[in-house]
C-alpha cells in the first residue's frame, strides 16, 4: 500500500496497530440518565462526541438526536464516522435516547412513540404528547447545559419513531432544524397522521423521507403512506420546509435504515469538500 494511502487511511478510519484483541467500543461515548421534569419516568442516554472536541474547546456543534437508541446508535454512528473524519461532513454530537428504564424495551416505544390512543393494540399506545414534553422541556435543556451546541439540530425515527418525528414536525416544527423520518408508520390507527393539523414552521427546516421500495408489499402500503405524508409536509408545513423523499431500491423495512440515515445526514449536513 502506497505510503500517502496508508497514512489516509490510519488517520479516516482509526487503525491501530495494537497486536493484542481488545474488547470494541464506540469511542467517545458516555451513557447518562435524564429524569423527566414532571413525571418519574427515566432515560438512559448516549452521548458521542465528536473527534475535534476535546481539542477545539470554542467551537460548538450540531447535536443529532437519535430514537431507538439500541438500534440506531451503532448504524449512525458507523455511517458518519468516514463522513466526518474525511471533512465530507460537520461534526455533530449524537445523542441516542434509549427506552424508559423500568419498562420493558418494545413497551416503552410503542407507547412513547405513538400520538394516538388505539385501543386495538395488546400494549398501551399514545404516549407521545408526554414524550415530546420529556424530549423538550428535560432532555433538549440537558444536552444545551452540559454540552457545547449550536442552533442546528436533527431528530432521526424509523419505523414508529418515523411516526414520532412526524407528530413532532407538525406539532412543534422549530424543536428541531431537520428531520429524518425513516420508514414512518403512516398506517398507524388508519392513517391518522394524515389528519392531523400541521403548525407551520417557522425557520428553515429540512425534512429527509426515506423508505424501502419493497415495503409496499411488506402489508402496510408503507411507500404510498411515505409518499402522502410528504405530500402533506410541502402542502401544510410552509415554505420554510425543504422536503427530500428517496424510496430506496430494493430495501425492505428490516434493511431500509442504514441507506436513510446514510443519505439523510450527507444532505443536511455535508460540506461540499471532497476527501482528498
Amino acid at each position: 500500500m502506497p505510503y500517502l494511502l496508508l497514512v489516509f487511511v490510519i488517520s479516516v478510519f482509526g487503525v491501530s496497530s495494537v497486536s493484542h484483541a481488545e474488547p470494541f467500543t464506540l469511542p467517545r461515548t458516555n451513557t447518562v440518565l435524564v429524569k423527566d421534569k414532571h413525571i418519574e419516568n427515566e432515560y438512559p442516554i448516549t452521548i458521542k462526541l465528536p473527534r475535534s472536541y476535546q481539542k477545539q474547546n470554542q467551537k460548538r456543534y450540531p447535536v443529532v438526536y437519535l430514537l431507538d437508541a439500541n438500534y440506531s446508535l451503532p448504524i449512525a454512528s458507523g455511517a458518519s464516522r468516514f463522513m466526518m473524519n474525511s471533512g465530507a461532513m460537520e461534526e455533530v454530537i449524537i445523542v441516542a435516547v434509549g427506552y424508559q428504564i423500568g419498562v420493558p424495551g418494545l413497551n416503552s416505544r410503542i407507547y412513547d412513540y405513538t400520538p394516538f390512543e388505539d385501543k386495538n393494540w395488546q400494549r398501551k399506545t399514545g404516549g407521545a404528547s408526554q414524550y415530546l414534553n420529556f424530549l423538550k422541556q428535560s432532555l433538549l435543556p440537558y444536552i444545551k447545559a452540559h454540552y457545547r451546541t449550536n442552533q442546528k439540530s436533527t431528530l432521526v425515527g424509523n419505523s414508529l419513531g418515523g411516526l414520532f418525528a412526524s407528530f413532532t414536525l407538525f406539532t412543534e416544527p422549530s424543536l428541531f432544524s431537520s428531520y429524518i423520518i425513516g420508514s414512518p408508520s403512516v398506517w398507524f390507527k388508519e392513517n391518522s397522521i394524515l389528519a392531523m393539523a400541521v403548525k407551520p414552521a417557522a425557520n428553515t427546516t429540512k425534512v429527509y423521507i426515506a423508505v424501502g421500495e419493497l415495503e409496499e408489499s411488506e402489508g402496510e402500503k408503507m411507500v404510498s403512506g411515505a409518499r402522502q405524508l410528504a405530500a402533506k409536509i410541502n402542502k401544510q408545513s410552509g415554505a420554510l420546509v425543504t422536503t427530500n423523499l428517496f424510496v430506496i431500491p430494493q430495501a425492505r423495512h428490516a434493511t431500509a435504515f442504514p441507506t436513510t440515515i446514510t443519505q439523510a445526514l450527507d444532505w443536511i449536513y455535508q460540506t461540499n469538500t471532497n476527501p482528498q
